[in-house]
Protein backbone atom coordinates (compact mmCIF):
# COMPACT_ATOMS: atom_id res chain seq x y z
CA UNK A 1 0.00 0.00 0.00
CA UNK A 2 1.50 3.34 -0.89
CA UNK A 3 1.76 6.33 1.11
CA UNK A 4 -0.76 9.31 0.67
CA UNK A 5 1.11 12.38 -0.36
CA UNK A 6 -1.10 14.17 2.43
CA UNK A 7 -0.34 11.63 5.37
CA UNK A 8 3.74 12.00 3.98
CA UNK A 9 3.70 15.69 4.14
CA UNK A 10 1.88 16.01 7.67
CA UNK A 11 4.89 13.67 8.84
CA UNK A 12 7.62 15.46 7.06
CA UNK A 13 6.21 18.43 9.05
CA UNK A 14 5.96 17.35 12.49
CA UNK A 15 8.47 14.12 12.54
CA UNK A 16 11.74 15.60 14.12
CA UNK A 17 14.59 13.14 11.58
CA UNK A 18 12.28 13.93 8.26
CA UNK A 19 12.58 17.37 9.90
CA UNK A 20 16.33 17.86 9.70
CA UNK A 21 15.72 15.77 6.54
CA UNK A 22 14.21 18.83 5.17
CA UNK A 23 16.55 20.89 6.98
CA UNK A 24 19.35 19.19 5.40
CA UNK A 25 17.92 19.28 1.17
CA UNK A 26 17.06 22.92 1.87
CA UNK A 27 20.41 23.71 2.91
CA UNK A 28 21.15 21.90 -0.30
CA UNK A 29 18.87 23.60 -3.06
CA UNK A 30 20.30 26.99 -2.17
CA UNK A 31 23.78 26.49 -0.30
CA UNK A 32 22.49 27.55 3.03
CA UNK A 33 20.67 30.84 1.98
CA UNK A 34 17.80 29.31 4.14
CA UNK A 35 14.76 30.69 2.82
CA UNK A 36 11.56 30.05 3.56
CA UNK A 37 10.49 29.25 -0.22
CA UNK A 38 13.84 26.54 0.29
CA UNK A 39 12.15 25.08 3.01
CA UNK A 40 8.88 24.41 1.38
CA UNK A 41 10.63 22.91 -1.70
CA UNK A 42 12.78 20.84 0.40
CA UNK A 43 9.66 19.75 2.09
CA UNK A 44 7.86 18.91 -1.20
CA UNK A 45 11.14 17.35 -2.45
CA UNK A 46 11.09 15.07 0.64
CA UNK A 47 7.41 14.34 0.74
CA UNK A 48 7.21 13.69 -3.28
CA UNK A 49 10.51 10.95 -2.57
CA UNK A 50 8.80 9.35 0.46
CA UNK A 51 5.86 8.80 -1.57
CA UNK A 52 7.90 7.59 -4.28
CA UNK A 53 10.31 5.25 -3.07
CA UNK A 54 8.49 3.94 0.28
CA UNK A 55 5.61 1.47 0.90
CA UNK A 56 4.81 2.64 4.29
CA UNK A 57 5.91 4.92 7.33
CA UNK A 58 7.23 2.67 9.59
CA UNK A 59 9.92 1.34 6.49
CA UNK A 60 10.29 5.25 6.12
CA UNK A 61 11.06 5.14 9.58
CA UNK A 62 13.18 2.48 10.00
CA UNK A 63 15.73 4.27 7.16
CA UNK A 64 15.58 7.46 8.81
CA UNK A 65 15.48 6.50 13.13
CA UNK A 66 19.10 4.96 12.47
CA UNK A 67 21.05 7.85 13.36
CA UNK A 68 22.91 10.78 11.49
CA UNK A 69 24.61 9.29 8.88
CA UNK A 70 21.45 7.69 7.68
CA UNK A 71 19.57 10.95 7.92
CA UNK A 72 22.36 12.80 5.92
CA UNK A 73 22.25 9.68 3.44
CA UNK A 74 18.38 9.37 2.82
CA UNK A 75 18.95 13.68 2.04
CA UNK A 76 21.89 13.18 -0.48
CA UNK A 77 19.31 10.38 -2.25
CA UNK A 78 16.11 12.89 -1.78
CA UNK A 79 18.49 15.74 -3.53
CA UNK A 80 20.00 13.91 -5.93
CA UNK A 81 16.36 12.88 -6.68
CA UNK A 82 15.40 15.90 -7.07
CA UNK A 83 18.15 17.43 -9.28
CA UNK A 84 17.25 14.91 -11.87
CA UNK A 85 13.80 15.71 -12.15
CA UNK A 86 13.83 19.66 -11.90
CA UNK A 87 13.16 21.27 -15.35
CA UNK A 88 16.25 22.34 -16.60
CA UNK A 89 16.41 25.89 -17.48
CA UNK A 90 19.86 27.82 -18.91
CA UNK A 91 20.81 28.84 -15.18
CA UNK A 92 20.58 25.07 -13.98
CA UNK A 93 22.48 23.84 -16.90
CA UNK A 94 25.20 26.63 -16.74
CA UNK A 95 25.49 25.92 -12.88
CA UNK A 96 26.38 22.51 -13.61
CA UNK A 97 28.82 22.75 -15.96
CA UNK A 98 30.41 25.57 -14.57
CA UNK A 99 29.91 23.56 -10.98
CA UNK A 100 31.75 20.61 -12.13
CA UNK A 101 28.69 18.37 -11.13
CA UNK A 102 28.20 17.24 -14.10
CA UNK A 103 31.23 15.78 -15.83
CA UNK A 104 29.62 14.47 -19.13
CA UNK A 105 27.89 17.67 -19.11
CA UNK A 106 31.45 19.16 -19.01
CA UNK A 107 32.96 16.52 -21.73
CA UNK A 108 29.92 17.70 -24.21
CA UNK A 109 31.31 21.30 -23.97
CA UNK A 110 35.18 20.48 -24.48
CA UNK A 111 33.90 18.31 -27.51
CA UNK A 112 31.96 21.20 -28.54
CA UNK A 113 34.69 23.50 -27.85
CA UNK A 114 37.12 21.66 -30.17
CA UNK A 115 34.89 21.15 -32.98
CA UNK A 116 35.31 25.47 -33.13
CA UNK A 117 38.42 25.07 -32.41
CA UNK A 118 38.60 22.97 -35.63
CA UNK A 119 36.40 25.19 -37.51
CA UNK A 120 37.20 29.09 -38.81
CA UNK A 121 34.75 29.58 -35.96
CA UNK A 122 38.36 29.35 -33.89
CA UNK A 123 38.87 32.40 -31.50
CA UNK A 124 41.53 30.75 -29.50
CA UNK A 125 40.60 28.21 -26.21
CA UNK A 126 38.95 30.44 -23.58
CA UNK A 127 36.68 32.18 -26.03
CA UNK A 128 36.03 28.81 -27.59
CA UNK A 129 35.02 27.07 -24.72
CA UNK A 130 32.51 30.09 -23.95
CA UNK A 131 30.56 29.63 -26.95
CA UNK A 132 30.80 26.12 -26.28
CA UNK A 133 28.99 26.55 -23.19
CA UNK A 134 26.62 28.64 -24.37
CA UNK A 135 25.67 26.77 -27.26
CA UNK A 136 25.51 23.69 -24.47
CA UNK A 137 23.56 24.89 -22.48
CA UNK A 138 20.99 26.60 -24.64
CA UNK A 139 20.39 23.37 -26.80
CA UNK A 140 19.74 21.04 -23.74
CA UNK A 141 17.56 23.79 -22.29
CA UNK A 142 15.44 24.20 -25.00
CA UNK A 143 15.36 20.39 -26.02
CA UNK A 144 15.12 18.31 -22.65
CA UNK A 145 13.09 18.49 -19.46
CA UNK A 146 14.76 17.24 -17.09
CA UNK A 147 18.43 15.04 -16.94
CA UNK A 148 16.33 12.54 -16.44
CA UNK A 149 15.39 13.05 -20.55
CA UNK A 150 19.04 13.68 -21.35
CA UNK A 151 20.31 10.58 -19.87
CA UNK A 152 17.51 8.90 -21.80
CA UNK A 153 18.97 10.66 -25.09
CA UNK A 154 22.48 9.90 -24.14
CA UNK A 155 21.56 6.18 -23.41
CA UNK A 156 20.07 6.28 -27.52
CA UNK A 157 23.08 7.69 -28.60
CA UNK A 158 25.12 4.50 -27.60
CA UNK A 159 27.26 3.77 -24.13
CA UNK A 160 30.20 6.17 -22.87
CA UNK A 161 32.27 8.40 -24.80
CA UNK A 162 30.41 7.52 -28.02
CA UNK A 163 27.33 8.68 -26.46
CA UNK A 164 29.01 12.18 -25.55
CA UNK A 165 30.49 12.62 -28.41
CA UNK A 166 27.18 11.57 -30.88
CA UNK A 167 25.36 14.14 -28.32
CA UNK A 168 28.41 17.21 -29.17
CA UNK A 169 27.61 16.44 -32.84
CA UNK A 170 23.93 16.81 -32.50
CA UNK A 171 24.49 20.59 -30.53
CA UNK A 172 27.23 21.51 -33.11
CA UNK A 173 25.58 20.68 -35.70
CA UNK A 174 22.79 22.36 -34.80
CA UNK A 175 25.24 25.65 -33.83
CA UNK A 176 26.19 25.55 -37.34
CA UNK A 177 22.06 25.08 -38.67
CA UNK A 178 21.57 28.48 -36.16
CA UNK A 179 24.15 30.41 -37.40
CA UNK A 180 23.20 33.28 -39.57
CA UNK A 181 24.83 32.95 -43.15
Amino acid sequence: MAIDYKEALASVKKDPSLKTVVDIVAYKLQQGMGSEEDHVLAEAAVTEYIVEHFDSLEELRQKAAVDLRSLESLAEGIYGDYQQKRRLTFQTVKEKIDKGEDIALKTITDIVAYKIYQSPEDKGPEINFIIAETFVVQYIADHFVSMRDLQRRLSELGEGIYALRSFAEEVYKYYCDQKPH
